[in-house]
Parts: structure tokens; C-alpha cells; sequence
């Protein structure tokens, strides 16, 4: 992890009032049977482990549509899925409540992971307060939370049922497997990659692509876009969402192959279309329009473009793409946070630092405008934060 201020804070804290915390010994003790306790508590002091039930709408909706229902209506079989840092469990409760919405096989399982032992105990439960419930509809909640006590609801049993749960910490190998010993068709692992180091983060992908089925999709958040895919990846795009396929035997990244992802609809947003490769219509496709009404369209439209490049290798032409973006709408923190990546990716990390702390000011400020593709603005900065936090420990910027 790429630890923050205030994680090394409350680590030093911790570590200082263990008797020898600070010495080599200790780190000896943690290494061992004996140390596991202690090590449980440090790790809770330095996890993050807040979230909600259908978190990030949007994306949700991508995957809804462009691949769970496609997986539902092609495989007539249980689907397979896993949320990799799950936290207290409400992924693994979306995702159950998701494919029973879709009407999936019964014998469909979601498995959680989570460094966490303390929060994999709070899973299990699969309990939330009505907070935790507030993004889910009423209907939906009616039909699928039953009420435990005053302002706490429970999943009903038979999708607890479909539920397991495993503490894994993502450094660590074997990966877990589908109940069958398969790969999973669906593995969700967002907002958790954002706390890595660079080196971390592409290892944990490589390994995740591993324990894809053939035709499996791998969900990050949309802070955490792979700017290089590896070979075991290639990304399929929504309107507002990215998914990474596990690649053909064979083939190139570059080129889609098939996937199980369905047709597009056209976005309702006024930002240009991102997305996969449409099958042909029988009919003669509508010619794109140019983009209108002012600077925030056109900064829009080529945000649009520079988003195309993603998933790939960065070319210098992505970058020139969002300065020209940025010329425009200079408040458009996606766009920024995005030149942020690139920029580290190629190793200017003075120029992607002064980036992502733009990016940051606009959003603590209040002047960002919200994109279709990064909705949630509150997550954006929280990945702005962290990206600024990660260059600066990276070592000496040099300025120039």
C-alpha cells in the first residue's frame, strides 16, 4: 500500500505503544503464529473499509446491461463472481441482489475477500444499517433486506446462502477459485487498487487476470482506469464505465475478438460515446455530430478522445489531447487526474504531481464540473488525494 499521512499516523501510534514495537524483533513477532493477533489489529488501523450498497450507480448500470445480462441470457449456468476487498459486504450483497434482479441461475455464488479479518467477520452477517441502504431503490430493498431490528436490515437467507466469505490479502498467492475450482466470470475489485503502489497495483492485476474465465470480466473503479493493459487484458468501454476481458489465447489486446458484452445505447449525457466496437446495424448508422454549444462541449468531446486511448499504451498524443481539453476547461478534474497518470506512467512525476494537485484544488473548491464517466466527483477527489500523496513518497520531484 502506498500509505497516506494519516494511515502512517495511525500506524506509528499503534506501533508505539507495543512494548519494542519499533524494533526489528517486533517486525520478527508479527512474521509469526504468535504475532497474528497484533498484526489483525495493525491491519484494521490502516484499512479502509467504508463503503456503501450499490455504490457508484452508474457503473453498476454499465455492468448491469452490458454484461450481466448478456452472461445471463448466453451461459445457462451459475454465474461465478468475487468482490476482492470487500470490506463489510456490501459488494457481495449488490451483487447478489444484481443477479437475482436478472433472474440469474440459482446456484450463482459471490464470494468476498478482504484483508480484514475483523471486517470479513462484519460480512458474513450480511446486516446494514438503513444508512448503509440508502442507494438501493425501495422496491428493490423490499424484496430482497428483511428487517432485523430497529434500523437494521439483513439480506434474505436465500441469497445469504449464495454468499462465502475468505480473508485474502491480495499480496499473497494462491488467488482463491470459483467453488468449482473454475475461474470467475465476474471479478469486481474497485476503490481498492487506488491505495497501491504503481508496482503493486499492475502485479494484483496481472494475478486477477489469472482467475478470469474465458470469457471473464474484470470490474475496476473508474479512478483506476489501466492505462497499460497487460497481455492477459483487453478493455472493453461503456458509455460511462471500463471493463477489462481476459484476452484470447492468442490474440492481441488490440483487437476485441468476441466478448459477451451487448449493443450500446446511445449515451443521454451530451459527452461524446465511448465505447466498444458496435456491431453493424442493418440499417445506415447516423453520422456523428460535431460537438456544440461552447468551450465545455468541445473540452467534452476531446476528453471523449483521450479516453479512447486508454487501455493501452499512453501515447504523447493522449497527453496533447487533455492539455488541449484542459485549454478549454480548465475545472474539468477528470480530465487532469487523467494527464496525471499518463504523465507518472512516462515518469514526469514533478508535472503529473503539479496535475493531480490541480485536479484536487478544483474539486475541494467546488469549481469541477461532473463528467458522465467520472460521476462521482466525492471519489475522484479522494483518488486525486491519494495519487498526490503516492508521487510525493515516490522519492525526490525534480523540478524544471
Amino acid at each position: 500500500m502506498a500509505l497516506s499521512d494519516l494511515q502512517c499516523r495511525r500506524l506509528d501510534e499503534k506501533l508505539a505503544a507495543k512494548p519494542g514495537g519499533l524494533s526489528a524483533y517486533y517486525l520478527l513477532h508479527l512474521q509469526s503464529p504468535a504475532g497474528a493477533a497484533d498484526m489483525a489489529e495493525l491491519i484494521d488501523a490502516i484499512s479502509v473499509q467504508k463503503t456503501e450498497l450499490f455504490r457508484d450507480e452508474s457503473q453498476l448500470a454499465a455492468l448491469r446491461t452490458h454484461v450481466l445480462e448478456p452472461m445471463v441470457a448466453k451461459m445457462h449456468r451459475p454465474l461465478r463472481l468475487w468482490s476482492a476487498g470487500c470490506a463489510t459486504g456490501e459488494e457481495v450483497a449488490t451483487l447478489l441482489v444484481m443477479l437475482a434482479e436478472l433472474g440469474a441461475d440459482p446456484g450463482s455464488t459471490v464470494l468476498g475477500t478482504d484483508i480484514s479479518e475483523s471486517a470479513i467477520t462484519r460480512a458474513r452477517e450480511l446486516c446494514f444499517t438503513a444508512e448503509q441502504l440508502q442507494r438501493v431503490p425501495p422496491p428493490i430493498r423490499d424484496r430482497w433486506f428483511v428487517p432485523m431490528s430497529p434500523g437494521r436490515f439483513t439480506l434474505v437467507a436465500h441469497l445469504k446462502e449464495r454468499a462465502s466469505f475468505l480473508c485474502h490479502n491480495l499480496m499473497d498467492k494462491p488467488y482463491p477459485t470459483a467453488a468449482d475450482g473454475q475461474g470467475f466470470d465476474i471479478i469486481a475489485c474497485r476503490n481498492v487498487l487506488i491505495y497501491f503502489t504503481p508496482e503493486s497495483f499492475e502485479r494484483v492485476v496481472v494475478s486477477l487476470a489469472g482467475r478470469l474465465a474465458p470469457e471473464g470480466m474484470l470490474m475496476l473503479s473508474a479512478a483506476e482506469p489501466l492505462l497499460r493493459a497487460p497481455p492477459e487484458l483487453r478493455t472493453v468501454r461503456c458509455e460511462q464505465a471500463f471493463f477489462y476481458a481476459r484476452a484470447q489465447e492468442g490474440a492481441s489486446t488490440a483487437d476485441p475478438g468476441p466478448v459477451v458484452v451487448a449493443r450500446m445505447r446511445p449515451s443521454y449525457s451530451g459527452l461524446p460515446v465511448v465505447g466498444t466496437r458496435q456491431v453493424p446495424e442493418p440499417t445506415k448508422p447516423v453520422e456523428p455530430q460535431p460537438p456544440s454549444g461552447g468551450p465545455h462541449s468541445e473540452a467534452d468531446a476531446l476528453f471523449a478522445q483521450a479516453l479512447e486511448g486508454a487501455g493501452g499504451e499512453a501515447s504523447p498524443q493522449t497527453a496533447d489531447t487533455l492539455r488541449r481539453c484542459l485549454a478549454l476547461d480548465p475545472d474539468l478534474a477528470a480530465a487532469r487526474y487523467l494527464l496525471g497518470m499518463v504523465l507518472e506512467q512516462r515518469g514526469a512525476l514533478a508535472e503529473a504531481a503539479e496535475e493531480y494537485r490541480r485536479a484536487l484544488r478544483s474539486l475541494e473548491e467546488g469549481r469541477a464540473r461532473t463528467t458522465p464517466f467520472f460521476l462521482n466527483n466525492a471519489r475522484l477527489q479522494v483518488a486525486c488525494a491519494r495519487a498526490v500523496e503516492r508521487v510525493e513518497r515516490a522519492g525526490p520531484l525534480p523540478r524544471g
